[in-house]
């Protein structure tokens, strides 16, 4: 992250900075090395020492061994000797001693201040244990040389290692510790902060007016009360742009008691320094950042990185809601974020109560009727914090929907339809083979006592009877009108879609959470709502400010036990991993890809044991709803686990480990196995050692046994396999490298990334097997996360760019525009270890008469679009996402999405053909110039009509077809 590198360096302070030490004005101070305690700080020149400052080994009583504090500004000192009145000053100069005699390393001893130069930050790393920073060159901090005890400045943006932390004793040896801060007192009221919809640990739930807020993911700023503790949410920019764009971030809280209220947060505000070449800009307090509460605002501004807590006070006249939040508006700040925001009722008690009664009345209105709801009121008594858990006891449960007040158990053929409520129609999942006809469907339900007849377009439709659905398509509506009890005519659209439609409910983030889960399979039944706990998952498509979120589910019984459920014919299995295919602008290339491994690959070396092993996932895709809204297309798949490969299970009788997963997660020199991740090649560069008490090592993640389960690891095997590739001479490679690697299996890996041109599964994002290593500790392959792959890469920068052009060597662009080449796959090109480039030849031949003929591959893509057409889910997946962040604002197209795939692979699978695997051009022919014939029709790769031949010099480069025949514009 930006925000991080350039903070550590402009910032006199460290990612643990807490309050200012509590130095007193006039009082002398040792300055004590943590890695020499006996010692202390001294002025060089009256030690009879070649350099300004130098570090004795023995403290002393002399007065040249003491300095001065002296707050100049807030939290920035002057340090100054107690002898000489000299201030020590960062100068930028390093001498030798052999340089005017004199050794330096950056600072001097001034008689006058030098601005900020002569400004020092002190940051607390631990408990009486500071770091000393620069404020002019704030990458700069104290550091005592340990071999010539020179005490100087090194560049260091973290926290400093022993020789650069310091603690300060007075004269009668009391250590300094924090400044004590008096907490603010909390307002005169009742803290009713569980009225908040959203946290400052999370973006989500915020509504933002310009820029997304985000959660850095790292931060500990505390001062006194106040504290700004990841997670937290905030912006930020190099101090060079000015001040941070207008912009807010609030939530509309509703069913507010009328009454008087405070809003707390915790908030730093601040333009900060730097010194970076660029420009020279001094910290100022922040300006233009505003806490507010409704039509109240408060101005909120802040030294460096010491938080305040600000309060802004309202009333609320009537009962309704109260919009809070922070607003930036013409602000200087640079960085500004806030944390432990909390509201306060400042009424009495027994307003308070009747008010909570009021909203928990309205808001379970939505979930009970009116006689369930006061029963369950009655339950809590006077009790606010009883009646609070029960207004959030519905936080996990779907809404009753708006003919659920009429009707009850609705079902169309057996399905469910689903409310979407921020689409305002329900969803129902049908077999395909409706789709285009007409449909006749048994439609069932419970009146509720007092309600009308359901009417679908006009016809009444009674319990239990028949109605004629004319020609189902995909985004066709149908209107569904009954009368409620009460006499309110309630109107809602229907639509049908060929995907199951999967509802989950709870709030989720990055650690497990209960929640609920519907499945809706089309051609079964109405689903169970099933308990399940869920989180976010993902790398990049995890951070911070990202919306289409991926979800690893869990399925639970009644208990909170495991429980296992079969959807669309795949395992049995209690644990479903919901893919948002966020970055891909097709959606479809990981799953396209994965079901391609799955039907080509070679089985792992134990197959004959395990005939149903799989080395990838299987997944169907879906409809997600998130509690009411509506989310769009995603992947259920099984994960890839050892009950996915078939690995043998770990004897806990024994101890004795048998089969072994491990997961790659990042790019690192043992992921690479050889290449450094700044794409150096030195295959014989340091291999760390694993540590078992760990479940990751060097970016690789034990997957089975799971750590928690088996300790210590075992990353033996592993660990062999890594340092023969990135060790051993070319003839033990040669001679040895199948003992090691599942070696058909690795020839189809490496035969799949050659073809997908993949810019992220080259080491990373991959799974390495051992079936069991008792017996053979020969490692096979499992496939994961191919979404950066057809002419698309892991970053949005590159979508359909030259730089994902088909036409190139695949281990040159990896080499060249990714982390570095694959050292396994380089070793096995450049040894040509058994047979290997010869094997990848035959092999890849042998796949183009079949899996990898360019048209069965684009069939695959075909196929899973024309579905998404069918169900009209592109279209909803369009008005959801079109324009989102997440994929940099660009638009959705899926047609010309396939359009881009279709050239694409035709011109990657005519290169692969002709110039990397030297196998002949199958049926595509080069036109340099026009085929003369003027009757003859060009048709696209998708049939349309573009041209005759006479015009075949106009057309865009690609690849059309012509009297049957591929040929290839250039």
């Amino acid at each position: 992250m930006n925000k991080l590198l350039s903070f550590l360096l402009i910032m006199a302070g460290s990612l643990t900075a807490g309050a200012a030490p509590r130095f007193t004005d006039g009082t002398r101070y040792h300055i004590v090395c943590r890695q020499f305690t006996a010692g202390c700080v001294t002025d060089g020149a009256l030690a009879n020492q070649s350099t300004p400052l130098y570090y004795l080994q023995a403290a002393t009583t002399s007065d040249e061994t003491y300095w001065y504090f002296t707050e100049e500004e807030d939290g920035l000192y002057s340090i100054r000797n107690a002898s000489t009145n000299q201030y020590v000053t960062y100068d930028g100069v390093r001498q030798n001693i052999a340089d005017a005699g004199q050794l330096r390393r950056y600072l001097n001893m001034t008689d006058e201040m030098d601005g900020s130069r002569s400004l020092w930050s002190i940051n607390r790393q631990s408990d009486g244990i500071y770091t000393i920073r620069n404020v002019g060159q704030s990458d700069h901090i104290w550091d005592v040389r340990t071999d010539s005890y020179c005490v100087g400045t090194y560049s260091n943006t973290g926290n400093g290692n022993q020789n650069q932390q310091f603690s300060f004793y007075d004269e009668e040896g009391n250590i300094v510790v924090e400044k004590t801060i008096e907490p603010q007192p909390e307002p005169d009221g009742f803290d009713v902060s569980s009225w908040l919809d959203a946290t400052t640990e999370s973006p989500d739930g915020w509504t933002y007016e310009g820029s997304t807020w985000g959660d850095p993911g790292f931060g500990n700023y505390v001062n006194g009360d106040a504290s700004v503790v990841s997670p937290f949410l905030e912006r930020w920019q190099d101090t060079r742009y000015g001040g941070l764009a207008n912009t807010a971030v609030s939530q509309t809280l509703l069913n507010l008691p009328a009454n008087a209220y405070s809003l707390q947060a915790d908030i730093i505000a601040v333009r900060q320094p730097s010194n970076n070449g660029w420009v020279s800009i001094s910290e100022e307090i922040g300006t233009g950042v505003w806490l507010f509460a409704g039509n109240e605002m408060r101005e909120a501004g802040t030294h460096n990185e010491r938080p305040q807590r600000f309060t802004v006070s309202t009333t609320l006249a009537r009962t309704g809601e109260l919009t809070v939040g922070l607003r930036l508006e013409n602000t200087n700040a640079n960085w500004v974020a806030f944390d432990n925001m909390r509201l306060y009722f400042l009424g009495t008690l027994e307003e308070l109560i009747e008010g909570e009664k009021v909203k928990v009345r309205t808001e379970l209105a939505e979930y009970y009727d009116d006689t369930e709801t006061e029963q369950k009121i009655a339950a809590c008594g006077d009790s606010f914090e009883a009646l609070e858990q029960l207004r959030k006891s519905v936080a996990n449960l779907p809404k009753t929907d708006p003919l659920g007040r009429a009707i009850s158990g609705l079902t169309i053929d057996g399905h469910t339809p689903t409310y979407v409520e921020s689409l305002d129609l329900y969803l129902c999942t049908l077999p395909s083979n409706h789709f285009g006809k007409d449909y006749s469907a048994l439609v069932d339900y419970t009146p509720k006592e007092g309600a009308g007849t359901l009417y679908i377009d006009g016809q009444a439709t009674p319990a239990a009877s028949e109605h004629l659905f004319t020609t189902i398509e995909g985004g066709k509506n149908w209107q569904l009108r009954i009368a409620q009890p009460n006499g309110n005519i309630v109107t809602k659209q229907l639509t049908f879609t060929s995907l199951p439609v999967v509802s989950i409910h709870g709030s989720f983030n990055n650690s497990y959470s209960d929640g609920l889960i519907a499945v809706n399979e089309p051609g079964k039944a109405a689903p169970q709502l099933l308990n399940m706990k869920a989180k976010w998952r993902g790398g990049i498509t995890n951070s911070s400010g990202k919306h289409k979120r991926n979800y690893h589910v869990k399925l639970l019984d009644a208990d909170g036990q495991k429980l296992e459920k079969k959807f669309f014919g795949l395992r049995n299995d209690n644990s479903w991993i919901l893919e948002a295919c966020q970055v891909d602008m097709s959606r479809i290339r990981n799953r396209v890809l994965t079901d391609l491994w799955n039907d080509y690959c070679t089985e792992p070396y134990y197959f004959s044991k395990e005939p149903k092993a799989l080395s990838g996932t299987r997944g169907k895709f879906v409809e997600l709803i998130l509690n009411g809204e509506y989310r769009g297309i995603y992947c259920m798949t099984e994960n890839m686990d050892r009950k996915q490969m078939k690995l043998m299970k770990y004897d806990e009788t024994t101890d004795t480990h048998h089969g072994q997963l491990w997961k790659s997660k990042d790019w690192s020199y043992a992921v690479f196995m050889g290449t450094r991740p700044d794409g150096g090649y030195q295959p014989k560069d340091y291999l760390s050692d694993p540590y078992g008490y760990t479940d990751m090592w060097d970016s690789y993640q034990v997957k089975y046994p799971d750590i928690d389960d088996v300790q210590p690891a075992d990353w033996q095997t592993l660990y062999d396999a890594v340092y023969f590739v990135c060790y051993s001479e070319d003839d033990m490679f040669r001679r040895d490298i199948a003992l090691y690697f599942d070696i058909p299996v690795v020839i189809d890996y490496y035969i799949l990334m050659e073809t997908i041109l993949s810019s992220d599964n080259h080491g990373k994002n991959m799974f390495f097997a051992v079936y069991d290593k008792q017996r053979d500790k020969k490692i096979t392959f499992g496939v994961w996360d191919m979404d950066a792959t057809c002419g698309q890469r892991w970053s949005d920068d590159y979508w359909h760019s030259d730089l994902m052009t088909p036409e190139q060597d695949y281990a040159t662009f990896i080499a060249t525009h990714e982390h570095g080449d694959y050292n396994l796959f380089k070793r096995l090109r450049d040894t040509d270890a058994e047979q290997f480039n010869e094997r990848v030849r035959q092999r890849y031949c042998e796949l183009r008469n079949s899996h990898l003929s360019t048209e069965s591959i684009l069939e695959r893509f075909r196929t899973y679009l024309d579905e998404f057409a069918l169900s009209g889910a592109d279209q909803r997946e369009y008005r959801r996402w079109n324009g989102d962040t997440d994929i940099s604002r660009r638009s959705l197209d899926f047609d010309g999405e396939m359009d881009y795939i279709a050239d694409w692979f035709t011109r990657r699978m005519n290169y692969l053909d002709t110039q990397r695997f030297d196998i002949g051009s199958l049926g595509i022919e080069t036109a340099q110039s026009p085929i003369h014939s003027a009757d003859q029709t060009i048709t696209d790769l998708k049939g349309r009509i573009v041209g005759t031949t006479d015009q075949l010099r106009h057309l865009p480069a690609g690849i059309y077809i012509v009297n049957g025949k591929k040929v290839m514009v250039k």
